[in-house]
């Protein structure tokens, strides 16, 4: 089953650059891990300063395989002491959506 994934992570301010920098790192390489089928990066307007992940993967154990990669750990101690709190990440499985079995 399809799993996929928001997080969102607010930097803090005098280390937005360095988080983006980091962020678009983390992207290039979860995009090549096999299972990854979507993995994108967005900023809001209106004065929100947060970072968006919108990730997909075709099964938990992609899912997993990422949480356990060296690109991915490695990205979480870099950004640690950048952010104003811990990232928050919502895990969803489809219920009714395109191109997806639902649960």
């Amino acid at each position: 089953m399809t799993v996929h994934v928001f997080a969102s992570l607010q930097p803090k301010p005098d280390h937005r650059e360095k988080v983006a920098l980091a962020l678009k790192s983390l992207v290039s390489a979860t995009r090549a891990e096999p299972g990854n089928i979507t993995y994108d990066l967005f900023i809001a307007g209106e004065g929100d300063r947060g970072f968006y992940l919108i990730e997909s993967y075709t099964d938990v154990a992609a899912f997993e395989a990422h949480k356990a990669s060296r690109h991915y750990l490695d990205y979480r101690e870099k950004v640690a002491e950048w952010l104003l709190a811990l990232p928050s990440v919502k895990v969803l499985y489809p219920l009714d959506a395109i191109g997806s079995q639902p649960t």
